[in-house]
């Protein structure tokens, strides 16, 4: 109780006014807490139906982009050396249209034609084995082709300005380059290849093997997408990270269908090794609908798994596909094919609606066997014109080797022609 003779009116009333003030602010924090529980709920619950929805609007929104097709035509290794270059020179110039010409109607017939180009262009069109001039790419682009792989044994045979060269020049003569990149930026912007085909958004990803027991030099990891870690030495390792990082990448971009090419196995050898089998699980369950091989030079064998493309589906396995262009010493490694694959979207979802594939013969000089220049050949009309007398046809010889090469396909490859 105060002391009468001390008492202050002024002072106990400011007192009142303080302890007051106090008790108001006191029981606005008891009305605000539970306004503001009940805001961070519903601020929570909004989130998570949005996060929830976000899954089935990208799940939907292939289906909601309409009805398409298109028809992807796949060769394997496009390589020359300098018999083949030489043959070729016009004057100060090349003309590789010789080369192409009777496949060039098969390729034509696709929507995009993609290839594996086993070489450099590098600038002022030195000219070597695996050293292309500028011709060549505009000749390949003329016949069709409009993506290239880069990332093949062939990379960096050059250095990293030989690939940067590489790619430039596959881009200067109209087509995109798959599985290098020129620059730390240029990876972070193109990793990976969107291709819009007649409505369809494919993604491209290209790996390789090694690069001839090369090593990338230190800091330009960028470059190239390996298959392994111990790339230059044992291709034991696999660059599981790497490769899942590189899927992700084409996941977010929601594709209706993703492409993986992959240079690897052993050259000359068409047994499947247990590393790729590793690696194309690896993929398929990573997201990647097609796997497309090269490298062994031969035809290898072929697994449609499904024709219902969605994500994680894991449809189809090419190996490989053989040589396209080769420079292999014997004729049985200059049998490749054209794997013909057309994907459909309508109203009942994406799915590969036709697959196929039609054989090739890598033709080059041979008095046994009557071929007097290099050509690529389209084996399945090479077989028709001789059988229907055609002026330009084959030699009995040459008939011959590609019948027995169209049966032994078929085994290799379990799918029908």
């Amino acid at each position: 109780m105060p002391d009468p003779n001390n008492f202050n009116l002024e002072e106990q009333l400011r007192q009142d006014r303080r302890l007051g003030l106090a008790r108001r602010r006191k029981r606005r924090l008891r009305r605000l807490i539970p306004l503001l529980l009940i805001l961070l709920l519903a601020l929570g619950a909004w989130l998570l139906l949005r996060n929830n929805a976000d899954e089935p609007e990208k799940e939907t929104e292939t289906l909601s982009r309409g009805a398409a097709s298109a028809t992807l035509h796949f060769v394997g290794d496009i390589s020359l050396d300098d018999d083949m270059l030489s043959a070729f020179r016009v004057g100060a110039d090349y003309d590789f249209t010789p080369l192409l010409r009777r496949v060039v109607p098969r390729l034509a017939a696709a929507d995009l034609t993609v290839g594996n180009l086993e070489g450099n262009v590098v600038p002022g069109d030195t000219v070597s084995a695996h050293n292309y001039p500028s011709a060549l790419l505009r000749d390949l682009y003329a016949a069709g082709f409009d993506v290239l792989q880069t990332a093949n044994s062939y990379s960096i045979q050059n250095g990293i300005t030989g690939l940067a060269a590489t790619k430039q020049a596959i881009e200067e003569a109209g087509m995109n380059a798959v599985g290098t990149w020129s620059s730390e930026q240029d990876r972070r912007e193109n990793g990976v290849l969107i291709k819009e085909v007649n409505g369809l958004r494919i993604a491209f990803l290209a790996f390789t093997k090694g690069m001839n027991n090369l090593r990338l030099p230190s800091g330009a990891d960028y470059c190239v997408n390996l298959l392994y870690s111990d790339y230059d030495t044992n291709y034991s390792r696999i660059a599981r990270t790497a490769i899942l990082t590189s899927v992700e990448e084409a996941r977010l971009q929601n594709p209706d269908l993703i492409v993986a090419l992959v240079h690897w196995g052993s050259e000359y050898d068409q047994q499947v090794t247990d590393s790729q089998k590793e690696i194309a699980k690896l993929l398929l369950d990573a997201g990647v609908n097609l796997i497309v091989g090269s490298h062994s030079h031969y035809v290898g064998p072929m697994e449609l798994r499904s024709r219902t493309i969605s994500p994680f589906s894991g449809n189809f396995v090419a190996y490989s596909l053989g040589d396209f262009v080769s420079v292999a010493d014997t004729s049985s490694a200059r049998n490749g094919c054209v794997l013909s694959i057309t994907v459909t979207r309508d109203s009942g979802g994406t799915r590969i609606s036709d697959l196929c594939y039609y054989p090739t013969y890598s033709a080059a000089p041979s008095e046994s066997l009557d071929v007097r220049s290099y050509e690529v050949l389209d084996t399945t009309d090479a077989i028709d014109f001789y059988r229907q007398g055609y002026y330009d046809r084959v030699s009995d010889q040459l008939y011959e080797k590609l019948v027995s090469a169209v049966e032994a396909m078929k085994k290799q490859t379990a799918l029908p022609e």
